[in-house]
């Protein structure tokens, strides 16, 4: 249901004529909070879907996409009422994704993806509702052996290119002065959450520097130079990777010593032991990819 609340949410801002800011400020939230609810990543709690419902004059019901308001706002794809039903039996819209990547049909896969972002899916909802839940279950066939290795980097090439079009097709904001570089530790190969959190704050208006893996860490302290980002983002996968991760940001403060960017380090390497993450010298920790969103939008 999270997605149709999303999009009436900011199909009823725009019907409003609020901006995200004065909508932040009707509100009492930060308006990274706004876009959070907007995007899909998070969800109001009842008593601030009641404020809205109060604040645009209509039911929960309405906001919720149980009620029609108007049908001819429905043609026009301005609110979802009815119409988010069709979306609302698609919470499990990850599994049909992957059931036609793992048939090979990569064609069919990215066809479904772009219907759905065509009728108003949010991006927010598609990364990590689609895209992230489907790649945790292929992570989960490969280890136990049911898939082979090629058909994951296919499914993980087939999305990485989906992702690429979804973020091509949406709409970006205005230039932040925020910014941000996103690497992964040594040769650690699992980077698409990463690429996620990043293109999303691409389209909120951030300075996004992707790097990706096996970069030198004379290499990543000569970006940092250059770019001067606020924020470094580093993403281990395999445990065993930790210890490049560790000699990157100890170079890192070495080099710019308090000047340093902020350092948010996370990935599945600390699934098993959240608080190893303490033992990389790392500003801050994410455990997931909404988790790591919500930190470098309130840093």
């Amino acid at each position: 249901m999270k997605n149709i609340i999303s999009i009436n949410i900011k199909n009823l801002r725009k019907l409003n004529k609020y901006t995200q800011k004065q909508l932040a400020e009707l509100l009492g939230v930060a308006q990274t909070t706004i876009a959070n609810y907007e995007n899909g990543i998070r969800i109001p709690d009842a008593e601030m879907l009641q404020k809205m419902a109060d604040l645009f004059d209509i039911s929960l019901d309405y906001l919720l996409g149980r009620e029609e308001r108007d049908s001819n706002m429905r043609d026009e794809g301005q609110l979802i009422g009815v119409y988010g039903t069709e979306l609302e039996n698609k919470e499990n819209l990850y599994k049909d994704y992957l059931t036609f990547l793992l048939e090979g049909n990569s064609k069919a896969a990215r066809e479904l993806v772009i219907e759905y972002f065509e009728k108003g899916l949010p991006m927010g909802f598609i990364y990590f509702d689609i895209f992230e839940k489907a790649l945790k279950e292929i992570g989960s066939l490969w280890e136990s052996g049911k898939i082979d290795v090629w058909q994951e980097h296919f499914i993980s090439e087939v999305t990485l290119d989906t992702m690429r079009e979804v973020k091509a097709r949406e709409k970006r904001k205005k230039h932040k002065s925020h910014s941000v570089i996103g690497v992964t530790a040594g040769p650690e190969q699992h980077n698409i959450g990463l690429k996620m959190v990043l293109d999303m704050l691409e389209i909120e208006g951030w300075n996004t520097v992707y790097l990706g893996s096996n970069v030198p860490v004379g290499s990543l302290i000569k970006a940092i130079d250059t770019e001067k980002p606020s924020l470094v983002a580093i993403s281990v996968t395999m445990e065993y990777h930790m210890e490049s991760a560790r000699f990157m940001i100890q170079a890192i403060k070495d080099k710019f010593k308090e000047s340093a960017p902020k350092i948010i380090i996370g990935g599945g390497a600390f699934n098993n032991n959240p608080k190893l993450w303490k033992t990389t010298g790392a500003d801050e920790f994410s455990s997931n990819t909404d988790d790591m969103l919500e930190l470098m939008e309130e840093s």
